[in-house]
């Protein structure tokens, strides 16, 4: 059985999913039995066209385990229904992770929004997707009234109950402070937002906004801990705030680039990249899949046009650069030939794609990065080329002979 309760499916490219607290469940976000948080969300028509709704419900409780039994026993023996207790927030973070995997893998675009515990769950979740595989379908955080530095009302709780949960939430916990530090520490969060209610007497101001939240991702609500998931409609601020960050989530959010397919109408044959690759008589084969890679380089280039896409770009050039003088020095050390020192330096930026070559614009992917190196070679210079012998002149005569 799922662990998500639909809203709305109806197999739209994108999903927001709810994650509710400590002790709250599908009733966490109703207003009242008609009205409730994820319903409006499902007929606005902002977001009804692209977007399904649902919410990631688990178990929670004051008491330790589910339902009241005359023994133990009679617990085990009596009944169908599973047995299920308080997890620890690390866990609950394992079962929303399933749910990714398993449910939610063909949305191109993931809008959490999580209240008081669920946040850190949904936090947990977001981080050990990171750690796995570099990458997370969450495109958008929504942050309400998340205990980020743990809730004092845990620390009272706690003395008199032994729910893993409630200890999981104390202030300065182990797992709170984990989250923290391994969030910041992260090179790709998604971008969040944190909205704190002003009377809220459970986490308090300093707690909901994260040590690591910036002022104009932070807005103040007049509610409480209970009324900021609670709109009546859809003019309420917190739900127009809500609705204001998914747009905005979504606008900044860019899809991976198409490879495209490239024809090789000798229009790069005087290009500098490709002289280089003649001088070294690296076979034209290699030199054809370097065409295209240059090619598509290109094409990605021209979308990167603010000063912070320039800056990341510079960074990802240094690196490919910083590779091409590494296989440099093992094709002189190794005396390889050309064809092998741009097959390697190819390999090594394909495999480096996800780790060394890894960047905030995810758009670009391994084939876009080993066009990279070809466009630091279409210079006039000598800093870029595949074989230890080229010279500057020859370069330069190449480039005035008839081709």
């Amino acid at each position: 059985m799922s662990m998500i309760t639909w809203v709305k499916k109806e197999n739209k490219p994108n999903a927001v999913i709810f994650v509710h607290g400590l002790k709250g469940g599908q009733e966490t976000w109703s207003f009242d039995d008609n009205i409730s948080f994820p319903n409006l969300l499902a007929t606005d028509p902002q977001l009804s066209d692209r977007y399904d709704i649902g919410c990631f419900n688990y178990f929670t409780t004051f008491t330790t385990t589910y339902g009241v039994t005359k023994s133990l026993f009679s617990r085990l023996f009596s009944s169908r229904k599973s047995i299920r207790t308080n997890l620890p927030i690390t866990e609950i973070a394992q079962l929303l992770r399933t749910e990714f995997e398993v449910n939610l893998s063909d949305y191109e675009k993931v809008m959490v929004i999580a209240h008081s515990m669920g946040g850190l769950i949904s936090k947990a979740c977001i981080l050990g997707q990171l750690e796995e595989t570099q990458s997370t379908a969450v495109k958008g955080f929504i942050s309400l009234a998340v205990p980020h530095t743990g809730a004092k009302i845990a620390n009272m709780g706690s003395f008199l109950s032994s729910n893993v949960q409630l200890n999981d939430l104390s202030v300065l916990s182990d797992a709170v402070y984990q989250f923290s530090r391994d969030w910041i520490n992260t090179s790709t969060p998604p971008p969040t937002k944190y909205i704190y209610g002003a009377h809220d007497k459970f986490v308090d101001k300093k707690s909901a906004l994260a040590i690591e939240s910036l002022k104009k991702d932070s807005r103040a609500v007049d509610e409480d801990h209970t009324s900021i998931c609670k709109p009546k409609s859809k003019d309420e601020t917190v739900y127009k705030a809500v609705v204001k960050y998914i747009l905005e989530f979504e606008a900044a959010y860019k899809a991976p680039l198409a490879v495209q397919d490239f024809k090789d109408n000798n229009q790069y044959d005087d290009h500098f990249f490709v002289l280089k690759m003649v001088i070294a008589d690296v076979h034209e084969g290699i030199t054809g899949n370097a065409k295209g890679y240059f090619f598509n380089a290109e094409e990605a280039r021209k979308l990167f046009t603010s000063d912070h896409d320039k800056k990341l770009l510079s960074v990802l050039y240094g690196k490919v650069r910083e590779i091409y003088r590494q296989e440099h020095e093992h094709h002189i050390a190794n005396k390889t030939t050309p064809d092998q020192f741009v097959q390697r330096v190819h390999a090594k930026i394909m495999s480096e794609d996800g780790l060394y070559l890894k960047t905030l614009l995810a758009e670009l992917d391994g084939v876009h990065k080993k066009g990279m190196i070809h466009q630091l070679a279409n210079k006039e210079d000598i800093d870029v080329v595949w074989s230890a012998s080229t010279s500057i002149e020859e370069v330069l005569a190449k480039k005035g002979s008839p081709q």
